[in-house]
């Protein structure tokens, strides 16, 4: 064989094994490249898989808030009920002490009433038997102007009708028979 052959088949070797070291060397980045995307993925992986958990972890303590604040919120709507149940209480209390308060002011009003005319019934009555003993007496003078007051204050058809008051009854006859006497006697 020539030399120039032997050159070739150098050459051609030389060409394999560079050809031979180039594909191994892209073999060697490729697995190289596949070692790093492997570890890529499962890098991205871990991180969705943290991210799964913080989210999960935040989710569960927002519910747990969520469900504090509910019965939080429970409380007081119950407190409040309870609060407007006693107001509502209170203010029935209220009513019924004002409603007590406007009869006894009213019973006062006619207590206070009957008391007036218990005392014009006694001042009448007074007067009456201040008359009493002067028409028995024989004081006419004293007798008349009696007579006279009394007319003046309660007028003659009241003190004489035995039904209307300051004197009812038997007051009323005994005033009506002494008029009649000291009219008559005028």
């Amino acid at each position: 064989m020539s030399e120039g052959k032997k050159k070739d088949d150098i050459k051609t070797q030389e060409e394999d094994i560079k050809i031979y070291e180039e594909t191994v060397s892209i073999d060697r980045s490729r697995q190289k490249s596949r070692k790093i995307f492997v570890f890529y993925i499962i890098g991205l992986f871990c991180v969705a898989l943290v991210l799964i958990l913080v989210s999960y972890v935040m989710q569960a303590h927002a519910n747990q808030q969520l469900e504090d604040l509910g019965t939080q919120l429970t409380q007081q709507t119950d407190a409040a009920k309870g609060a407007k149940a006693k107001a509502d209480q209170l203010q029935e209390t209220m009513d019924t002490i004002q409603k007590q308060l406007d009869e006894s002011k009213e019973e006062n009003a006619a207590l206070q009433s009957t008391v007036e005319e218990q005392e014009k019934a006694i001042a009448a009555l007074e007067q009456l038997w201040q008359l009493e003993q002067a028409y028995r007496t024989g004081d006419d003078s004293a007798a008349r102007e009696l007579v006279e007051k009394m007319d003046q204050a309660y007028t003659r058809a009241v003190l004489t009708d035995e039904n209307k008051q300051p004197l009812t009854g038997e007051s009323a006859k005994e005033y009506a028979e002494i008029c009649r006497a000291l009219d008559s006697e005028e």
